[in-house]
């Protein structure tokens, strides 16, 4: 008696297959190709781009500024030309992406422009190389004022210096700047590095200050004026500070939850000048100065607020606060 049993198709075979692999009993010989999922521990140093918001591009060795700035191949010429897009980017409401980050990322050897805007919740990351510096170099003396707010503004990787004999950096009442990485040199008769006035929420990590070609800031590295809303929030931290006048100045006398912790500090006078004011935290710092180690001689800072500080001077080495001090 013959079977009854017709032949299988093709097209029954392959719905057979397709029904098989759905339910895992037939691996595939070619995979999917899956993207990598981002890494949110990335982020600080990469931009977050991909997470949040837009991205620009600014080549200064371009021959114009009249690119889109969206890609390397039409880039911005000026990072200040990006930093206008970024910044009215930012406002647009109709995605909510006021509530976003954009990224910036900046090449092209050294860039002459003094900047007088930033960009609100922009990373300004520096890719490629300045010769020996692996940094994006930016050559001007900047003056950004408070008369419009720049929100939460973050600089990477970035070199700096002047070509003026003033202050390199001058920023009046931005909140939540940050610089991480970054290279502040002087050059010429530079005044000051970074100078900040009410500027709380600031943040100045694993930065250098120092010479460009062996001149040196005269006044200080780093200066906190004292103005009318005082500071809040500050942190400096593990920055190499070079100077031939004081290393910090901080003169403001109104601070909250102000920190300047595990620096290292070369300086011809004071290396944290902070006119023993309360509130700013002075801890785990490194310091060799030119003059004698005393207190109020290679240091200022109100000693109960500081903790394992340890400064070499022209006379030795002292640790302040001592526990004479108490």
């Amino acid at each position: 008696m013959k079977s009854k049993v017709g032949k299988i198709t093709g097209a029954t075979l392959a719905a057979l297959l397709i029904i098989l692999m759905a339910a895992n009993l037939i691996v595939p010989l070619v995979r999917p190709i899956v993207a990598t999922p981002i890494n949110p521990r990335a982020v600080p140093s990469l931009g977050n781009a991909e997470l949040q918001g837009d991205v620009w591009y600014v080549d200064g060795n371009m021959l114009a500024d009249t690119g889109t700035g969206k890609s390397w191949a039409d880039a911005k010429k000026y990072l200040s030309s990006a930093m206008a897009l970024s910044h009215a980017d930012i406002a647009r409401d109709a995605d909510r992406q006021w509530a976003g980050r954009n990224t910036i990322y900046v090449k092209g050897d050294a860039i002459t422009e003094d900047l007088t805007a930033l960009a609100q919740k922009t990373d300004i990351i520096g890719v490629g190389c300045n010769n020996p510096y692996n940094k994006a170099a930016i050559l001007g003396n900047h003056d950004i004022a408070s008369t419009t707010g720049y929100p939460s503004c973050r600089f990477y990787n970035m070199q700096f210096y002047g070509d003026e004999a003033a202050e390199l950096w001058d920023v009046d009442g931005q909140g939540g700047l940050e610089f991480h990485e970054c290279l502040f040199q002087a050059s010429g008769t530079a005044t000051v590095g970074l100078e900040a006035s009410e500027c709380s929420h600031l943040k100045v990590i694993e930065c250098w200050f120092g010479s460009a070609g062996g001149s040196n800031f005269t006044s200080a590295a780093i200066e906190i004026p004292n103005d009318t809303t005082g500071q809040i929030s500050v942190l400096i931290k593990d920055n190499f500070i070079h100077s031939d006048g004081i290393g910090i100045n901080w003169d403001e006398t109104v601070n909250v939850d102000c920190w300047i912790v595990d620096n290292f500090f070369f300086t011809g006078g004071m290396a944290i000048d902070s006119e023993d004011v309360t509130e700013v935290m002075v801890m785990g710092n490194r310091m060799k100065v030119s003059v004698a180690a005393a207190d109020d001689t290679s240091n200022d800072f109100n000693i109960l607020y500081g903790v394992d500080n340890i400064v070499t001077g022209s006379d030795g080495t002292v640790y302040i606060p001592s526990p004479s001090d108490f």
